[in-house]
C-alpha cells in the first residue's frame, strides 16, 4: 500500500494558510515525488480563501501550480482546504473535483481536510480522504491506526511540525505575512508560494495563433499573454477581460505589442533529423535507402566521429539552422561515438533549442569501420552518454535543461537480440524516451521477416522498445492491426513526407493513423530529406494525403485520407510535442513559453517576404493564415523563445 510523508516545509504552509484565514475556506495543491511505495510531499501551493466553485481563477492558479512544480522536478501529488465552519471535515464537491482532476495525473493523489477544532492543539489536524476505486468519489481513510500515528500510512516527517507551528504563529505572527494566490492579486507584495512563478518577466499583447487538439485552430484577437522569470506562461486571456485588468495593473515591466499584421504562433517540433548527415544535406537521393546509407549515412557519421572540431562546426551550424526556421524541439539521431554525440547536445544547449539527442546503438552495419565490436560494449556506451548529456546540463536550472538523452538502436537490422534487449531494460532503469526507425522501407521490412522471422514491431515489441515513451520514425509498411498496436501502446509516429518519398515505396497512412488514436508528429529526416524546414514538411504531409485520397476516390471508397493545412499545423506543434512528452505547442498558462513572432504584413496592404496584398488587411484571418502557411518562410519570422528566452542571431538567448 502505498504511504505519505508531510514535510515540515508542507505542513507549516497549511498551517498558516488556515490560521491566517480561520472563518473563510482556504485550499491549495500539495507538490511531491513518488519514491517508490511512499509519496513525499515536499511542498504545497496555498490557492485561494475565497471560493466556491472551480472558478476561472482558481483554474489559472492550478495550471501556475502546475507549472512551477515541474520547473522544480515535482509534480501535484494532492489537494488540501479547510471549511467556513471550524467543524467542517468534509471535502467540498469542488475540492473533490480539483483532487481528481490531480489524481487524473498522479494515481496515488491524496487530499486533506483541515480540522479546525483541532488545528492549535498539538493535533495534526488533517484528515486524509482517498479515491474509491473505479471512481471519481473520495472518502475519508478509516484505517486501524489514525492518521499520523504509529502504524499510519501519513505520518509527518517531523512529528513535533504541529506544535512548532504553533509557536511560530503565537510567538512570531508568521501566519499573518503568509500569501496565496487570491492575497497576490489583491496586493501584489503579498508574500506567496507562487511569488516565484507570479514574478512577470515578460508581457505580450496581441494575436495569438495555436492549434489546441487535431482539427482545432483558434485565432485569439487582442489576447494578453505572461511569462514569468523561469519562463513558463502564467495567464492568457481577452485583453479587456476583468482579469487581464488586474494582472496588468499589477505589473511594472514594459508590454510586448504584437502590430496588427503580425502574431504569436508556437514552435515547431522536429520528431526525426539526422544530425551528422547534416554535413551532405541535399545530395545522393538518386540511390536506394540501403546503398545510400553505405555511400552517405555511415560516412558522413563515421567523418563527424573521426573529426571533433568539424562536428562542432556543422552541429551549431545545424542548431541555428534549426532557429531560423523556427523549431524549437528537435529529435536527433547522434552517431556511435560520444564525444562527438555530447559535442552535439552542447550546440543545441548553447543555441537555446530543445533536444532529444540519441547516441547510435548498432552493433552490427555493412560497414566494417562504423560498427560497435559488441553488444555489451554498445549498452556500456549507452548508459555513459544517458549519464554524461545528464551531466552537461546538471549545472543548469531545471526549467533551463533543454537537452535530455534518448535511447536510440538504428533500426532492427543493426541490432542484434542481445542489444535490443539491453536497450530495453536500460531505457526503463533509466528511465529515457526511444526512437528508431519502424517498417520503413520494403528491403528492410523483408530482411527482417527472413533473418528474424518477424515483423519488425513484433522485434521492438518483444524487447520492451514499443511504449509510451517511444517514437519511431516512417512506419509506411504498418497495416492497420499494427498501427493499432501502435495506439495501443502510445508509441508516437515521426511522419517524414518527404524522405519516405525518396526511400520508402509506400506512403505512411497518415488519416489512417490520426482515426486511431495515434500520436504523430512531423519530421524533416535530415538528409534523407532535403529540407530542415518543418513547414515544408507540413505542405507536403498534406500533398501526399491528398494523392492518397484521390487514388481512394478512384476506387471507390468511403472514407476521405486527406488532411488539411490546419491539421498538418497541429503536427508541427501541439501534436509533435505530445509524442515528445513536452508541455509546449500550445498558449496556456502552465507551458513553457516556445514561440515564434509571425509578420505577414506591415502597413494593411504590405506583404512581408513571398507574400504579396493588392487590397488592405485588418487583422489575421483564416485567409491569410493559410496564404502564410503555403508560402511563407523565414522572412516572416520576426522572433524565437524557448522556456521564456528569446534567442537572438548571435547564438546567444536573451530575456524575452
Amino acid at each position: 500500500m502505498v504511504s505519505y510523508s508531510l514535510s515540515e516545509n508542507a505542513y507549516l504552509k497549511i498551517f498558516f494558510h488556515a490560521a491566517k484565514h480561520p472563518h473563510l475556506p482556504v485550499n491549495g495543491v500539495l507538490l511531491g515525488r513518488q519514491a517508490s511505495d511512499v509519496v513525499v510531499i515536499e511542498d504545497v501551493i496555498p490557492l485561494l480563501h475565497h471560493w466556491t466553485s472551480l472558478s476561472p481563477m482558481m483554474e489559472i492558479g492550478l495550471d501556475l501550480a502546475k507549472g512551477h512544480a515541474e520547473a522544480r522536478e515535482m509534480t501535484l501529488v494532492g489537494y488540501y482546504q479547510a471549511s467556513e465552519r471550524l467543524d467542517d471535515t468534509a471535502l467540498a464537491p469542488v475540492g473533490e473535483r480539483v483532487a481528481q482532476k490531480i489524481r487524473d495525473q498522479f494515481n496515488d493523489a491524496v487530499a486533506f481536510v483541515i480540522d479546525g477544532d483541532k488545528l492549535g492543539t498539538g493535533d495534526p489536524a488533517l484528515l486524509p480522504y482517498l479515491p474509491q476505486p473505479s471512481t471519481s468519489f473520495w472518502r475519508p481513510c478509516i484505517a486501524q491506526s489514525p492518521a499520523f500515528t504509529t502504524g499510519s500510512s501519513f505520518l509527518l516527517a517531523k512529528a513535533d511540525s504541529p506544535s512548532r507551528a504553533i509557536a511560530l504563529v503565537r510567538d512570531h505572527n508568521l501566519h499573518e505575512k503568509f500569501g496565496d494566490f487570491d492575497d497576490h492579486l489583491e496586493d501584489s507584495r503579498a508574500s506567496s508560494l507562487l511569488s516565484t512563478t507570479m514574478t512577470i518577466a515578460s508581457a505580450f499583447k496581441g494575436t495569438l495563433v495555436h492549434c489546441p487538439s487535431l482539427g482545432q485552430l483558434e485565432v485569439l484577437e487582442d489576447h494578453i499573454l505572461l511569462v514569468d522569470q523561469q519562463g513558463f506562461i502564467t495567464y492568457v486571456g481577452p485583453a479587456d477581460s476583468e482579469a487581464s485588468e488586474e494582472f496588468l495593473a499589477k505589473i511594472d515591466i514594459p508590454i510586448t505589442t504584437i502590430p496588427s499584421g503580425g502574431f504569436l504562433h508556437p514552435t515547431f517540433c522536429d520528431l526525426h533529423l539526422h544530425a551528422p548527415q547534416f554535413l551532405f544535406q541535399g545530395t545522393g537521393l538518386h540511390l536506394p535507402l540501403m546503398q545510400w546509407l553505405n555511400e552517405y549515412g555511415f560516412k558522413s557519421e563515421e567523418s563527424l566521429d573521426s573529426q571533433p572540431e568539424l562536428a562542432k562546426v556543422v552541429y551549431v551550424r545545424l542548431a541555428e539552422r534549426l532557429r531560423d526556421a523556427g523549431t524549437g524541439a528537435v529529435l536527433l539521431f547522434g552517431t556511435i561515438n560520444n564525444t562527438s554525440n555530447l559535442i552535439l547536445a552542447e550546440a543545441m544547449q548553447t543555441i537555446g533549442i530543445r533536444a532529444l539527442v540519441g547516441k547510435l546503438s548498432m552493433d552490427i552495419s555493412s560497414r566494417p569501420s562504423y560498427v560497435e565490436p559488441s553488444a555489451q560494449s554498445s549498452l556500456r556506451s549507452a548508459e555513459e552518454f544517458i549519464d554524461g548529456c545528464r551531466d552537461l546540463v546538471s549545472s543548469y536550472e531545471p526549467h533551463r535543461r533543454l537537452v535530455e538523452p534518448v535511447i536510440t538502436p538504428r533500426f532492427v537490422p543493426t541490432c542484434s537480440d542481445e542489444l535490443l534487449q539491453g536497450l530495453g531494460k536500460l531505457a526503463r532503469d533509466k528511465g529515457v524516451r526511444i526512437q528508431s526507425h519502424l517498417a520503413e522501407a520494403h528491403e528492410a521490412v523483408q530482411w527482417v521477416l527472413s533473418e528474424r522471422h518477424k515483423d519488425d514491431i513484433d522485434v521492438f515489441d518483444n524487447f520492451s522498445l514499443l511504449t509510451e515513451k517511444t517514437v519511431q520514425a516512417h512506419c509506411t509498411f504498418l497495416d492497420t492491426d499494427m498501427l493499432s498496436r501502435m495506439a495501443g501502446s502510445c508509441s508516437a509516429v515521426a511522419h517524414c513526407p518527404l524522405s519516405n518519398s525518396y526511400f520508402s515505396e509506400k506512403p505512411f497512412p497518415l488519416r489512417e493513423a490520426l482515426n486511431l488514436g495515434v500520436p504523430v508528429g512531423l519530421g524533416t529526416d535530415i538528409a534523407g530529406g532535403y529540407s530542415i524546414d518543418i513547414m515544408n514538411s507540413m505542405r507536403q504531409a498534406v500533398v501526399v494525403s491528398r494523392i492518397r485520397d484521390g487514388t481512394r476516390k478512384l476506387s471507390g471508397d468511403g472514407h476521405s485520407l486527406a488532411i488539411d493545412w490546419k491539421d498538418a499545423l497541429y503536427l508541427a506543434t501541439r501534436g509533435g510535442a505530445t509524442a515528445l512528452g513536452l508541455s509546449c505547442g500550445v498558449f496556456q498558462a502552465g507551458a513553457p513559453f516556445d514561440a515564434q513572432c509571425i509578420e505577414l504584413y506591415k502597413e494593411s496592404d504590405k506583404g512581408v517576404g513571398a507574400l504579396d496584398f493588392f487590397e488592405p488587411q485588418s487583422g489575421i484571418t483564416l485567409g491569410i493564415l493559410e496564404k502564410w502557411w503555403c508560402i511563407g518562410d523565414e522572412r516572416n519570422r520576426r522572433g524565437i523563445w524557448i522556456q521564456g528566452q528569446k534567442l537572438d542571431a548571435k547564438n546567444a538567448s536573451e530575456r524575452a
